[in-house]
């Protein structure tokens, strides 16, 4: 027997992921719409989860099993001395990736529709273009920072980019892909805009990995002009983005900056982050099994800028603008390994299916062509991700701001979503 699909379930999953990704950048916490319409969703479908008639893709249930060991990392120092601490963010990680966890089953069994992850992601990067431009022509900022701040900011347009021009190659109809482009555009723009060098760091692994998998896989014969092809397009793109002015002295301020922090750590953003990095690795090795957590770090800042060891600027921010080096600091060893296993796990499961050629034949059954190509683009989405999420963590802790969190968590669990057979799996009578 198979479960019917009720009429409403599609359109609101639809709804959620389309408010998920359109509504990300444009407006304040704009990604809470969709996660709290995915959630309603999850729990609806629990009790048929708890009693075997809603099966775990195995994508999916290993995803589930590190949403779970991730939280568990958050959860390392939120009691000190019998008392729970919850001025830190390691109690409201924790709680985050719970619901995320019962959000799961929303998207078990069922993928959203083409339309609604197109659309989504072209009007979020339109959104955060438009936002950008507004911020900076109209309002006289300096640098775009949408809703939340500069730096989450231009990662997240970045990534909106990228998925937008992945999905305007394979767009039904040319109108379609024009709106694909523009939004790629946008994207790109409120990613310039916002002046966080740590995503262009990262933009042109983005880009070679585009060009790399947009089409299908080819012969060993023609992977050689396949390369070559995809570098000379990721070096132009990155010469174009090189020329513009914004670019070009943020560039000029990031190398001044270094310079100047060979001398002393000052009060800039370069000087600031190598004195957070030689901190936060001084912490680890002294404390490297589990770390001191939030608040042991944050008082150990305090007595490191009272001996004039770091800047007093430093005393503004609380973490160690490098992913790796901030989980050492306040989980140690055991937080690294959990953070390992959160960007390889769904890495590999991504890159499995990009190895995989389209007409292949996928768990026993040979699917058709349009699917194929539908489900190898969720991939590449699902690996540009992982891989965007990664590069900003070596200058910025993406996993310290809410919507970093929430954006991974959710979009990770999307593209694998979108991995899975349509509309529904059999389930067990």
């Amino acid at each position: 027997m198979t479960a019917r699909t009720k009429p409403l379930e599609p359109l609101a999953l639809d709804a959620a992921v389309f408010l998920l990704l359109a509504l990300s950048l444009t407006v304040p916490s704009g990604y809470s719409w969709g996660a709290v319409l995915l959630l309603l969703l999850g729990l609806a479908r629990w009790p048929a989860v708890l009693m075997g008639r809603i099966t775990w893709p195995s994508d999916m249930r290993a995803w589930a099993i590190v949403i779970v060991l991730m939280g568990f990392v958050w959860c390392l120092h939120i009691v000190v001395d019998g008392k729970l601490i919850t001025n830190s963010l390691g109690l409201d990680r924790s709680l985050k990736y719970l619901l995320v966890f019962l959000s799961v089953p929303a998207l078990l069994g069922r993928r959203p529709s083409e339309a609604a992850v197109n659309w989504g992601c072209w009007i979020g990067a339109i959104g955060a273009g438009i936002t950008a431009l507004w911020q900076v022509f109209v309002l006289g900022w300096d640098r775009a920072a949408g809703y939340t701040n500069a730096i989450q900011f231009g990662n997240l347009a970045l990534l909106l980019a990228a998925w937008s021009g992945v999905r305007a190659m394979r767009a039904p109809d040319v109108r379609q892909k024009a709106i694909g482009w523009l939004a790629l555009l946008l994207g790109t723009v409120a990613s310039v805009a916002s002046g966080s060098r740590g995503g262009w760091v990262t933009l042109p692994a983005l880009l070679l990995l585009g060009f790399w998998f947009s089409a299908p896989p080819v012969t060993p014969a023609q992977s050689l002009p396949r390369a070559l092809r995809a570098v000379a397009l990721t070096l132009a793109a990155c010469l174009v983005l090189l020329a513009l002015p914004p670019v070009q002295q943020r560039v000029t301020i990031a190398i001044d900056e270094w310079s100047a922090a060979e001398q002393r750590p000052e009060n800039t953003s370069v000087g600031l982050r190598r004195a957070f990095w030689e901190q936060a690795l001084a912490i680890g090795q002294a404390h490297p099994w589990i770390g001191v957590g939030q608040t042991g770090y944050e008082e150990l800042q305090r007595e490191a800028v009272a001996r004039r060891d770091m800047p007093e600027a430093a005393l503004e921010f609380n973490h160690a603008h490098n992913e790796w080096l901030d989980m050492f600091a306040k989980r140690g060893l055991l937080g690294v390994a959990g953070l390992a296993l959160f960007f390889a796990v769904p890495g590999v499961l991504f890159a499995r299916r990009l190895r995989r050629d389209p007409g292949e034949p996928s768990d026993a059954v040979q699917i058709p062509d349009a699917e194929a190509s539908a489900r190898r683009t969720a991939a590449l989405c699902g690996l540009m991700t992982v891989l965007g999420f990664a590069g900003f963590g070596l200058t910025q802790v993406m996993f310290a701001h809410n919507n970093g969190n929430m954006m991974y968590l959710l979009t990770v669990t999307l593209w694998l979503a979108c991995l899975q057979s349509s509309p529904a799996q059999p389930v067990k009578s």
